[in-house]
Parts: structure tokens; sequence; C-alpha cells
């Protein structure tokens, strides 16, 4: 995969593995996108500010980390906590059929011992 995931793309494929019905689970597929969008634009300004920033303060010179690091990473975890609530259909896995098991002449792992 080249570059950055389309926001838009992102949406279609998370709201294609929820229940459309649950308007619960659309909402948090809706905020998943939202702070998805505030990471992208934190990123951009780290990137462009770097992680790293010089303050002048009269006779002192310091160097802090950029405030926007701190931010991004409370946004991570938020995201990572929201995407573990959503409940997703598992429609989207290929189902293994009988046929498939057949062709398949490997011993299974249970076996094996």
């Amino acid at each position: 995969m080249r570059g950055a995931v389309k926001i838009a793309d992102l949406e279609i494929q998370l709201l294609s593995r929820i229940d459309e019905g649950d308007l619960i689970e659309v909402d948090k597929v809706k905020r998943y996108i939202a702070i998805v969008k505030q990471i992208r634009k934190l990123q951009t300004a780290i990137n462009k500010e770097g992680v790293l920033s010089t303050t002048v303060n009269a006779n002192q010179e310091f160097v802090k980390t950029n405030p926007a690091i701190n931010e991004l990473n409370k946004l991570t975890k938020t995201l990572i906590s929201l995407e573990k609530s959503i409940k997703f259909s598992m429609s989207y896995e290929k189902a293994v059929t009988k046929d498939e098991q057949k062709d398949n002449d490997q011993p299974k792992v249970s076996e094996l011992y």
C-alpha cells in the first residue's frame, strides 16, 4: 500500500464492518474518524515544527519537546480504546469450506502431538 489511507475510504470500510442499524456503533465510527483527522493534523504540525523546539527566555535557552507529541499520544490511546469497543462483524473473513479442507493434505496441529 502506498501513501496514507484516505479518510473517506477508511470510513467506508469501517462502516461496512459494523451493523449500520446500531446507532451507537455508527457514532463510534464517526468519532474514530474525527480522532484520525485530529491525529493527522498533529502529525503534520509535528513534521513541520519538529519534535524538539528551542525556547529563548531572556538569558536562558532550553530545548523542550513539542507539546503536540503529548496530545498525539493521548489521541492515539483514545483511538485504540475506541477501536477495541467497536463491535466489528466477522463477515469480511474468509470462511473455510469443507472442500478446501479436503484439498489440504497437511496434518492438523492436533495430529502432530
